[in-house]
């Protein structure tokens, strides 16, 4: 074998994992260390609710990200260039344990921060009325928002297109950047009504939607604070 070949392979080896290394180290700086050990869990009434409602996540801890440390971890992203997928489908949100996100904290990062995901936070639905998540359970690989109630069609006005929430909102997040086997969402297309959406896949700063046969591309949108509340810090 060549020498020059074989120490072009090392380097590209080297640096590989320097990148992997990298990006192993931002995600440990955008989450505090060890969440899974360090977070309280959640009060029993909350633990029987997620045995209700996803009784393969009440197997493991249940960890509580209260409003202080559910904004902490948005600041960190936000000045990380993270996006929305970039935060929910980190290699944390893989490891023995899930996280809960309860309605006041949810409303305390819709308040301060801007990101880019279909499933909004709050909004106002085609007829003006107005939604909200009221819970987001993330772990285990499975990533699970709650609304407070069922069919909200509303304008998502990034996407210039309308989707329609169920209740309860699933995917799965195999790997980083990737949203699969998706339930609970669909973009309506013209002539051809709702579609259901399968993934959403991050490649560099573009984020492939997949729905039924059809596929549609955007870059990612930063996740940034909001103008409002930049102006009271």
């Amino acid at each position: 074998m060549d020498v020059r070949y074989s120490v072009l392979g090392r380097l590209v080896a080297v640096g590989l994992g320097l990148l992997v290394f990298a990006v192993r180290a931002l995600g440990a700086e955008v989450f505090p260390e060890r969440m899974c050990e360090k977070l309280p869990e959640v009060d029993p009434e909350v633990k029987a609710w997620v045995a209700h409602v996803a009784p393969e996540l009440a197997r493991v801890p249940v960890r509580e990200l209260s409003e202080k440390t559910a904004l902490e971890v948005f600041g960190r992203a936000a000045a990380a260039g993270w996006g929305g997928i970039d935060l929910f489908t980190d290699r944390v949100f893989r490891e023995s344990c899930v996280f809960y996100l309860p309605a006041d904290a949810l409303r305390a990062v819709d308040a301060r921060f801007d990101f880019d995901l279909l499933t909004v936070i709050r909004g106002k639905d085609k007829t003006g009325r107005v939604f909200e998540m009221r819970g987001l359970l993330a772990g285990l690989g499975k990533l699970l928002v709650f609304y407070d109630r069922d069919g909200i069609e509303y304008r998502n006005e990034t996407e210039h297109r309308d989707f329609i929430l169920a209740s309860r909102v699933e995917f799965d997040s195999p790997g980083s950047g990737r949203l699969e086997n998706v339930h609970g969402l669909c973009v309506k297309v013209l002539l051809v009504g709702c579609v259901e959406i399968r993934s959403m896949v991050k490649d560099g700063d573009i984020i492939t939607v997949h729905a039924g046969l059809f596929t549609s591309e955007s870059r990612l949108n930063p996740i940034r604070v909001r103008e409002a509340a930049a102006g009271t810090n």
